[in-house]
Order: C-alpha cells, then structure tokens, then sequence
C-alpha cells in the first residue's frame, strides 16, 4: 500500500483521478482499483455528498453505479446510527442473538489463524492501519460466526487500528456479518478467499463446503479469546483563549478545510477524552488525524470536555457539524452533507434504503 497522504490538494487529486469504471471491475480483489479515500470521508475532510458530485460531475451514468452505491452504503450506515445510537453495544436484531463468547481469538489478534490471506491482511492492518473491505468481511466472518464471538470486542480492536476509523461503518458493518441486520449471516470458504485474495492454500478448516462449514464447530486454533486493552494517546493541551468570535467545532469525524472557509472565526479541534475512552484508537491513527487537521488554518487543538470549554465561555457561540455520538449541548449544530438529504429515518435493509434514493439520483 502506498503510503497515506494528507495534503489537502492531494486529496481532492483523488478524488478527480478516480476511475469508478476499474473499481466496479476488479473492488472485490485484494489488488482491486479500490478508492483508498474512506480515510478522508471518516475524518470529514470530505464529504460523501462531495465525491458523489466530483464523479458525477465527470460521468452522469456514474450516479447509478457500483461506486456511488457503496458510498450510500456509508450514509445508510450513519442514518442507522442516528437511529440506534447503541449500534456498537448491541445487535439490531437482538433474537438473532446466538454468541456466548465475549472476545476476540487471539489467533486472530495474532495474525495467526493459519488462514494466510487473512493473517497478512492483518499484520498489513497493524502496519498500515489499512484492510480491504472484503477482507475486513473475512476477519469478522472468522471473528463472529466460525469462533462465535460477539461482535462488540472484535469491531472494537479493528475500528482501534484503521485510519479510516468510522463508528456506524466499522460496527454496522460488523453486525452485517453477524447477522444482525439482515438476520443472515456472511461466511467465506477457503476457495472464496483465495480467488479474491489471488492465493493458493488448501488443508485449513475453512477449506470445505459452504454446507458443512455452517456447521462448523470452532476450531481449535480460535478457541482462545481475549478482550485487548485499547488506549487512545491525547496530546495535553490547555484551556484555549478565545476572543469574542464564534467558535467553529472541529472533531475527530470533521475536518473539513472548506467549512466556513471565509468566516471570521476561531477554529478549534476538540478531542474529548471521555469519548475516546469509549472508542479508543492507535497512536498511528491519531498521528494521521493531527497531520490531516493541519489543512486548517489557525487551528487550535483541545483535549478536554466541552462542558469546561463553555464553562469558561458561556456567552460564546459554538457550531459544530452533526454527529450521533458526538453532541456538543448548548452549542449550534449544522447537518452534514449527504448524498440524498431528503431520505431520512429507519430503514430495516440497505437495499429499501437504495431504492428510495434512487428516486432522487
């Protein structure tokens, strides 16, 4: 994997440079045409809404193509989370509910399951901080329906790693392959992952029929499991001075350069602790974060709880962009940019979801 920029006009490069053709050919295969650009969505420097324009812009036809459909999949997955905020605790369909194994194998923490393709696009995540979507599938199939371990720790341990770290794609996703939104969960055999991983490897417990690999008791290499202590490192920062200007309130999820570009006013990065300790990530996503927060001009950084922030300016205004998890009371909250505002709500599949934009697109 190339190394991950974070220049801003590199980002958009890619995004004008996209070919959504190649990726709609060859997304599934390990060296697919993949976009590589879901670190710069997750961290809000762009918009799903922004890319959906760039490749439309370019092609029309794009609008109703593989690319901008999983771009949907991304909003689908925040608008899940609006609506069930406890999406990362507990499984949408609780009566589908069957783990009994609270953890993760250490096989796989490991890089050791003995499935190859696997374990290499583990160590690459360790290295990295980067897996291909269908190997992240892979990883929670092991996790979650051949080792019978809830998701909760496993999405926890893989969203602590990605610098594409996203609450409702990483744990929605999860909960996909385990089921727990569609009620059917997603296994891969030993001949599926080397035809997308290009591999050659037989003998393993994956290498079986999709029949009898449902029936699959957990095997000995996964039986092992744990729960990893995961710390997020916060640099230490003080109280920031502010003028009487309104305060712009970038996050973890927002980092947009072009966010009230123009105006007047104090820009301010807060990374609030408490939320952290509920999803921390590695020390190499946050280096990410900070170098991609730099495309901000003049801004400050803050590691501390918003309730002191306004205790000290109480009279100040705050805005900050929307996000189910990330709610500043008392200050002004802006929507953020999606492909097809007008579909809201609950949708219990992603495909009522997709239908129903379609109408718009």
């Amino acid at each position: 994997m190339n190394k991950p920029f974070t220049a801003f006009q590199d980002i958009l490069a890619a995004v004008n440079a996209f070919d959504e053709k190649a990726y709609a050919e060859t997304r599934n295969f390990a060296d697919g045409a993949v976009s590589r650009l879901s670190p710069y969505i997750s961290r809000g420097c762009i918009s799903t809404r922004f890319v959906f324009e760039t490749i439309v812009a370019k092609n029309p036809g794009a609008a109703k193509g593989k690319f901008i459909q999983e771009l949907l999949w991304r909003d689908y997955f925040q608008r899940l989370l609006q609506d069930k905020p406890d999406l990362c605790d507990k499984p949408v369909r609780p009566e589908d509910w069957i783990s009994s194994r609270n953890g993760i194998p250490i096989a796989v923490l490991n890089a050791a399951s003995g499935i190859s393709a696997i374990d290499q696009a583990i160590e690459s995540l360790y290295e990295t901080g980067y897996m291909h979507n269908h190997f992240r599938m892979y990883v929670a199939a092991l996790c979650c329906n051949i080792a019978k371990c809830g998701f909760q720790i496993p999405a926890r341990w893989m969203y602590y790693h990605l610098l594409d770290a996203d609450i409702a794609s990483n744990y929605a996703s999860w909960q996909w392959v385990a089921g727990h939104l569609t009620g059917k969960n997603y296994i891969a055999n030993q001949e599926n992952i080397n035809h997308y991983s290009r591999s050659v490897q037989h003998r393993t417990f994956l290498d079986t029929t999709y029949e009898k690999l449902g029936q699959l008791p957990v095997p000995e290499i996964l039986k092992e499991h744990t729960a990893p202590i995961l710390e997020t490192l916060l640099p230490e920062t003080p109280l920031p001075k502010l003028s009487g200007k309104p305060v712009l309130l970038y996050t973890f999820y927002n980092l947009d350069p072009l966010w009230h570009r123009d105006d007047d006013c104090h820009r301010l990065l807060i990374l609030e602790p408490s939320h952290f300790r509920r999803f921390p990530v590695s020390e190499k996503v946050m280096e990410f974060t900070l170098k991609l927060a730099t495309n901000i001009p003049n801004l400050i950084i803050y590691c501390g709880a918003f309730s002191q922030l306004k205790a000290a300016y109480p009279n100040h205004l705050f805005i900050s962009k929307e996000h189910p998890l990330l709610v500043f009371t008392d200050a002004e909250t802006e929507p953020r940019d999606w492909i097809v505002p007008e579909v809201t709500g609950f949708f219990p599949s992603f495909s009522k979801y997709y239908q129903k934009c379609l109408k718009y697109l």
